[in-house]
């Protein structure tokens, strides 16, 4: 009987952070031994199944893994190198909230939004993932400052609600910033008290005032800020700093908080 042999792939399978992956590994041995199936130096979050050869998870660490298969039957052993790429997808699952902020216009949209609205309650925690586009297409720029602001009714103040802290995910086309903003009652009351009753920015839209636990609807006016770093030290200032343009966020929150 002749040794096994690995059916060969073509190319480097390439995959995302964040996807999940199952590829089948495929031998011509038909008499196989128990778990004949092992890999060596498979991509963070990737597994085989030593008794099918299924390697399947969702990977976590961007980079190229050469990968080596193991496939020991009956006949004998085979091995089968084979190159894994796994970029940076930059996809957060679940709780990350797409923001995309125009280059050029500084517009603000959520593109994942059924109704292009951002809602929020007093309390929430907001993870939010944000890209700067330009001509469609998300740009990967120097940014070295990340702030979630919030108008204050009486000036021109803005509330900062984000704690500074940001990092990147994704690159080239697919970069984002992932940053974490608290709606801090406290700092809510202070902001948004004077809007109760639709006055100015408010929207009112309020249940019964004369109930302890009465909860208001606000549009709040928020915008991001950035700063980039300037690389080019023939220009000043060192540090470019950019707004978006101001956006509603519909805040819900009750009446005696």
């Amino acid at each position: 009987m002749s040794a096994p042999v690995i059916n060969p792939t073509t190319s480097v399978l390439g995959f995302n952070t964040g996807q999940y992956v199952a590829f089948q590994a495929a031998t011509t041995d038909v008499q196989p031994g128990a778990n004949p199936w092992s890999a060596a130096n498979l991509p963070p979050g990737l597994t085989i199944a030593a008794a099918t050869g299924l390697i399947s998870g969702v990977p976590t660490t961007a980079g190229i893994y050469n990968t080596v298969l193991t496939f020991t039957g009956t006949n004998g052993t085979a091995t089968l190198p084979i190159t894994f790429g796994i970029l940076d997808s930059g996809f957060v699952t679940d709780y990350g909230i797409e923001v995309d902020v125009d280059l050029i216009t500084g517009a603000v949209t959520f593109p994942t939004s059924a109704d292009g609205k951002l809602y929020a309650k007093s309390g929430d925690y907001l993870m939010f993932l944000v890209g700067q586009k330009k001509s469609g297409v998300l740009l990967d720029l120097p940014v070295t400052g990340l702030a979630f602001g919030m108008k204050e009714f009486e000036s021109e103040n803005r509330l900062i609600l984000s704690n500074g802290a940001f990092t990147k995910v994704g690159v080239y086309d697919k970069t984002r910033w992932r940053m974490l903003v608290y709606l801090d009652p406290d700092k809510l009351k202070s902001a948004l008290g004077d809007n109760e009753g639709g006055a100015a920015i408010g929207d009112g839209a309020l249940t019964n005032p004369a109930d302890p636990t009465a909860i208001t609807v606000l549009t709040a006016l928020c915008e991001f800020q950035f700063q980039m770093g300037q690389t080019d030290t023939n220009l000043t200032p060192s540090t470019i700093q950019r707004s978006s343009q101001i956006f509603p966020v519909l805040v819900e929150r009750a009446i005696d908080s």
